[in-house]
């Protein structure tokens, strides 16, 4: 059996309700999108070093958002028929969580 680690890829959900959300993803996001007007979904990566928890929220293109260096886009995507263009933020930096013991 080999050693060679393997990876995956997870999606994930935020809704589009206005509020904050913790979601903890198993790696870094690689991909925004949406096929449901309601949620945007988010994949991420399984990189074998640990998990983390981020605050993300959607925000509507021209409607507010804190702004500032504590909030950052993550991603954009673009509701099926292009009528609802939503955007990915982030509150705060990542928090590690579940981290494992690496030789």
């Amino acid at each position: 059996m080999s050693d060679k680690r393997m990876a995956r890829i997870l999606r994930y959900e935020v809704p589009v309700d206005d509020q904050w959300h913790t979601l903890t993803l198993p790696g870094p996001i690689v991909h925004v999108a949406t096929r449901d007007p309601r949620v945007v979904e988010v994949w991420a990566t399984t990189d074998g070093f640990g998990s983390q928890e981020l605050d993300l929220t959607v925000v509507g293109t021209g409607h507010p958002y804190p702004a500032g260096g504590d909030v950052c886009h993550r991603g954009t995507a673009i509701a099926p028929g292009g009528g609802l263009v939503w955007h990915l933020m982030q509150r705060g930096p990542g928090r590690l969580v579940n981290l494992e013991e690496k030789p």
